[in-house]
């Protein structure tokens, strides 16, 4: 009787044991897990990106010890040449085991470029120059890490485009850390607008199930990044361009030189000169660039209603008095864009599919202004219908609109300047 029972525990703890086993396989997702260690393994060995996109990286600035370069160059190339054949490499293998960085990483990489594939312009790339300029390096003793600041700057010359893709200076900090005599990233974060909707779109996820990140460890986080993915792919899917909707245009005495402006979006300044930098340099920069095209700066009424950067001399001090806050606020030159009559600037909101060259557009999140930049390329079908565009500022040059993972925009159509109060 005693072994009876003897059997029949072990019987049931067993099978205890092989339903824990498939939950946990299911819900903790260890099948992905084990799958990434797999993938980390090929880190020591030779292994080279899925594309057959080139990439050629070079660093300046700070100098990092060979084994840092090392892995910062190959992270950044496994991600261009996942853009350039717009399909995700594996760029969890340079993470550090069981951090949440590299799940957000994942998902931010997998939704740019699910975001590039759907694209309606063939804007893949075999060849990409990079320009690493290390900023920043702090090594913390006491833990072990390294902590590195940099700035990206690179050229992709797509292949359904004449205009290239520029990147300049886009803002990366890396945290660093020896395991198993490996160097591994422990975290990344970065300015890149996809990085930014896919981590609101991860937080909408959590929201909708009552989480916030404190919340989950490692083992839960593929649960939510899967979920988050899949909600924005499918509103990417669904995003459309409204057509024109505009009867009545503002008045205006001098049209709009929009090459001009254009071109000095995609060439960016070598020199900011008296133009210094604010917290929202986009904006700024757009700003400098119809100003470039002719518009004059507005210093009528008081300051809210003006558009300029200095008085009668110019002034590099940032003061109230030399200059006006819609020169370098994204909500701010909305504002003074919707109620500006008369001498200046004569502009008007219009639709999302309503843009031209030169035209200004917002990438919108919860009804505020997160970024800034200038349409400087429109990608159309046959009827002329808006199906992308290509914008710039002072990060971006020529870039996709679609890839840069925003679904709400706000476009201000520049029609040209006064210069008497009509």
């Amino acid at each position: 009787m005693k072994a009876v029972l003897t059997a029949m525990i072990v019987v049931v703890l067993t099978a205890i044991y092989v339903v824990g086993l498939f939950l946990v396989w299911d819900v903790f997702n260890v099948e992905k897990s084990l799958d990434d260690l797999m993938d980390k393994d090929l880190y020591a060995a030779e292994y080279a990106p899925d594309s057959p996109t080139r990439v050629d990286a070079v660093f300046d600035g700070k100098t990092l010890t060979l084994d840092e370069e090392l892995l910062i160059k190959d992270y950044f190339v496994y991600w261009y040449a996942g853009l350039g054949a717009k399909k995700a490499e594996n760029i969890s293998r340079f993470y550090s085991l069981q951090t949440s960085f590299e799940l957000f990483d994942e998902l931010a990489f997998d939704y740019e470029t699910s975001l590039a594939a759907s694209c309606p312009a063939d804007l893949s790339f075999d060849e990409c120059t990079l320009t690493v300029n290390v900023k920043r390096r702090h090594e913390v003793t006491r833990s072990g890490k390294i902590e590195i600041d940099l700035e990206l700057s690179a050229q992709m010359n797509y292949n359904g485009t004449r205009t290239p893709g520029v990147v300049r200076g886009e803002k990366h900090s890396f945290v660093l850390i020896t395991e198993d005599k490996d160097l591994r990233i422990l975290e990344h974060t970065t300015d890149r607008p996809s990085y930014y909707f896919a981590n609101k779109g991860l937080d909408r996820v959590l929201s909708a199930s009552r989480l916030i990140r404190s919340d989950l460890n490692y083992t839960f986080f593929p649960k939510y990044t899967a979920s988050a993915l899949a909600m924005l792919t499918e509103e990417a899917a669904s995003a459309s361009f409204d057509p024109p909707s505009i009867s009545t245009y503002p008045a205006a005495e001098y049209e709009y030189d929009r090459s001009t402006a254009a071109n000095a979006a995609i060439k960016g300044f070598s020199s900011s000169g008296a133009f210094g930098e604010y917290n929202e340099n986009d904006a700024n920069f757009v700003s400098r660039c119809i100003f470039e095209s002719g518009i004059p700066m507005d210093s009528q009424g008081d300051r809210y209603d003006q558009w300029k950067w200095y008085d009668d001399e110019v002034n590099t001090e940032r003061k109230k008095t030399g200059c006006s806050k819609s020169w370098f606020d994204r909500e701010a030159f909305y504002r003074y864009v919707r109620d500006n009559e008369g001498f200046g600037m004569a502009a008007v909101q219009t639709a999302s599919g309503g843009g031209e060259i030169g035209d200004v557009l917002q990438l919108m999140y919860n009804g505020d202004a997160v970024s800034e930049f200038m349409i400087t390329g429109i990608i159309a079908d046959g009827a002329g219908a808006v199906k992308d565009y290509l914008v710039s500022n002072d990060k971006y040059a020529s870039v996709s609109l679609r890839t840069l993972g925003c679904t709400d925009i706000r476009v201000l159509h520049i029609v040209g300047y006064n210069t008497a109060n009509i």
